[in-house]
């Protein structure tokens, strides 16, 4: 194949270029609303129950609108100033934070929503199939762990 129809993944120090950056920093984001957004679905469910207890419901709203404002300000930033190493480094650390957001937020509103008839317990169980993976998708946390720490050492991130 022509070395022209390659598309490179970074420079030989195995620096990302820009369009690449940009391409993985939203990518972070648009997996992570996705999988946000179906367990803002439950919160929802669990919102409008007035069987469960207002403190619950408060808890649930309160880490699923922080997950999520996490993520809109990683995106106003990439909108405001373009996507960088910094911006995508951010991208990820807010993914992070999303996982392990949705490894409370989503079986807790199962367990409280567990009162359901079964057309609605099916909806839940089609939206706790949405919000779960995000640790599976590319740049998983345990891969880029060690990146991520030279990143904050010496302010250059690389991906291999």
């Amino acid at each position: 194949m022509p070395p022209e129809l390659l598309l490179r993944t970074s420079d030989l120090d195995g620096r990302l270029d820009a369009l690449l950056t940009g391409s993985f920093a939203w990518y972070q984001l648009l997996m992570t609303g996705s999988h946000l957004g179906a367990a803002s679905a439950l919160v929802e469910q669990v919102l409008r129950d007035d069987r469960v207890p207002e403190s619950e419901r408060v808890r649930l709203l309160a880490e699923a609108e922080g997950a999520m404002s996490a993520a809109e300000g990683v995106a106003r930033r990439i909108d405001a100033d373009g996507p960088d190493e910094s911006t995508l480094a951010a991208s990820l650390y807010v993914r992070y934070c999303v996982q392990d957001t949705l490894a409370r937020v989503v079986p807790r509103a199962v367990e409280l929503l567990g009162h359901l008839d079964s057309q609605a317990a099916d909806e839940v169980s089609h939206l706790v199939t949405c919000a779960d993976g995000l640790a599976s998708q590319p740049l998983a946390q345990s891969g880029m762990t060690s990146t991520l720490a030279a990143y904050l050492a010496d302010g250059t991130l690389t991906i291999t």
